[in-house]
């Protein structure tokens, strides 16, 4: 099947949409630079916060670190809380918790200081104003059982440790000095509040993560697995559907600094150039839609109106005209054009027409005659011979059914019922016996009802006569079988006519003809000079007749003769339309 090609509209459309897509796209694109952009710049800004407060976390860190560090080695009273001494003993606790709560308030990057001396379970600690009384009242307890079991100490590398107590977490730093622990502590939460009070709070979140990953809150589950160290190049996209933008910064003392930003506060600085993009969007669809109006009425619908046209003018349609309703000048024109083309092709197909049917009429009377003149001779020829062979009885018979064979052939008419058509070949076969005595045996088998089919003059007769000039011998005796049933195709009333013989059949060679006959126009060969009558005649007359919804099969049938099948419409009087 050859390959449509698309359309005008199809292309056009194809067009449209193409433009209409890059458009949507480019600013589609444009709003994701943007956002990514905006990103970039929460990335770059937050995580300058998160590295100036680390440096400030660091600078106290450090300062508390010198302090514990002088308190342990160069205090005298650190060493006396080991004294055995009560009195010694106590009034060496009480310098040092006088030195504690004078210290605290010039390192307010701590919450406290604490000491214990495990020998007598001296348990001193001093804290900021700001933490809560039950808070250090818990941090006491805990720090004081898990110093007395041995479960805190310092680890050896001089780094701060993470410590947890409840749901609170904590940053400890912790020295060991002639048995006595001294060290400091600081909320994380604490830690982190001067973040928490700047615009990162109503961002997201801030959070503390240890070198491990390890989230130093409880709140920082919400957010699901993420890995700190993922953030401290480029931004990075956590949370449920990916909504908060993460920004990490390792401080000095091997912790993460992590801040979470709601992704939809950064894009709600992209309000603005979202409603322009939806705006534009809509703007678009309605410059399209009057697009499509447009070319719907100035050229698509137009050249539709033409194309039907053409194909209704193609499928047989004489006459056809278009109507112009556009208002562009190059379609009035073309349909102008089209217009009268039409009415020329509408006239000269009528001429034609006629002159065909003209010729049609003249070749079926032409092959009518070619038909008459070939029995004509045989008959005279038998009458000639019984004649002279005295048989005047016989001689009056084949006068007489001659003549009614020659008042059939004299009907003018294109078509006869079948009824007259088998008289006919009755009153030919009878004839025939005449010529050949017991040589002769024909059968019929007609069903009811197709007596009043319409079918050519002669028709019959032309196959029955072939077959007796070409297989009767006198003496032998010869079978000749005719049938005719209808039948249904496609809903529609069809007759089967099916003639054969008990004799030798058709030679391959006159059979490969008469099938290539049955199978061509009649406009295929021509006339002839007379001489060729036989099968090739009656061909022609049921071609011309039916057209293509004749058909005529030839074969040589099994343990019999040659067998000719004849399928054309049934049609009774009033309905020829051939």
């Amino acid at each position: 099947m050859k390959k449509q090609k698309p359309s005008l509209a199809s292309r056009l459309y194809l067009i449209i949409g193409l433009i209409s897509v890059g458009i949507v796209s480019i600013f589609i694109l444009t709003y994701v630079y943007a956002v990514s952009a905006l990103r970039n710049q929460a990335f770059r800004t937050n995580q300058a916060t998160l590295s100036m407060y680390s440096d400030l976390v660091t600078t106290s860190f450090h300062n508390a670190e010198k302090f514990l560090s002088g308190f342990a080695y160069n205090d005298p009273d650190v060493a006396a809380l080991q004294n055995d001494n009560n009195l010694t003993r106590y009034l060496a606790l009480a310098r040092e918790q006088q030195k504690m709560e004078e210290a605290v308030p010039s390192h307010s990057g701590i919450d406290g200081f604490f000491l214990y001396a495990p020998r007598h379970q001296l348990f001193s600690s001093s804290a900021q104003l700001w933490v809560d009384s039950i808070e250090h009242k818990n941090l006491q307890v805990q720090l004081e059982e898990d110093l007395s079991a041995g479960d805190l100490g310092p680890d050896g590398s001089g780094n701060w440790e993470t410590y947890q107590v409840g749901e609170d977490y904590y940053l400890l730093r912790i020295i060991l000095h002639s048995g006595v622990y001294v060290g400091c502590w600081v909320n994380v939460e604490n830690l982190l509040a001067p973040l928490l009070e700047s615009t990162l709070e109503q961002d997201g979140g801030v959070f503390m993560y240890t070198a491990e990953g390890v989230p130093l809150s409880s709140e920082a589950a919400d957010v699901g697995s993420f890995d700190p160290a993922d953030a401290t190049e480029q931004y990075n996209l956590i949370g449920k559907h990916e909504s908060l933008l993460a920004v990490s910064w390792m401080g000095g003392e091997g912790y993460y600094l992590v801040a979470l930003i709601s992704d939809e506060s950064i894009r709600s600085g992209m309000s603005g150039i979202y409603r322009m993009i939806i705006l534009t969007v809509i703007l678009l669809a309605a410059l399209l839609l009057l697009l499509y109006i447009a070319l719907r009425r100035m050229f698509i619908g137009p050249m539709k109106r033409l194309v039907g046209a053409i194909q209704r003018l193609r499928d047989g349609e004489l006459g056809v005209t278009v109507v112009d309703t556009g208002s562009v000048r190059e379609f009035a024109e073309v349909n102008a054009s089209f217009n009268d083309m039409s009415a020329r092709i509408q006239q000269l197909t009528i001429s034609v027409y006629e002159q065909k049917l003209k010729k049609q009429q003249i070749y079926l009377e032409y092959l009518k005659q070619q038909i008459t003149p070939h029995f004509y001779i045989n008959c005279l020829n038998t009458i000639y011979s019984m004649a002279g062979l005295g048989k005047n009885d016989l001689v009056r018979q084949l006068a007489r059914e001659l003549s009614q064979h020659l008042r059939y052939t004299m009907n003018s008419r294109d078509t006869v019922q079948l009824g007259r058509e088998l008289d006919h070949v009755r009153n030919y076969i009878s004839m025939t016996a005449l010529r050949y005595p017991d040589t002769i045996q024909f059968f019929m088998e007609i069903a009811p009802g197709v007596e009043k089919a319409l079918v050519p003059p002669l028709v019959l007769q032309s196959f029955i006569e072939n077959t007796v000039k070409h297989e009767v011998v006198m003496g032998e005796t010869m079978e000749i079988h005719l049938t005719a049933e209808e039948y249904q195709r496609d809903g529609t009333r069809r007759i089967h006519i099916c003639i054969w013989d008990t004799g030798r059949g058709y030679s391959p060679d006159v059979l490969r003809r008469i099938q290539w006959e049955a199978s061509h126009s009649s406009d295929e060969y021509a006339l002839g000079d007379g001489s060729h009558i036989g099968i090739t005649n009656t061909i022609q007359r049921l071609q011309i007749l039916f057209g293509e919804e004749m058909q005529i099969q030839y074969s040589n049938r099994p343990g019999a003769g040659a067998q000719c099948d004849l399928y054309f419409p049934l049609l009774v009087e009033g309905e020829e339309n051939i």
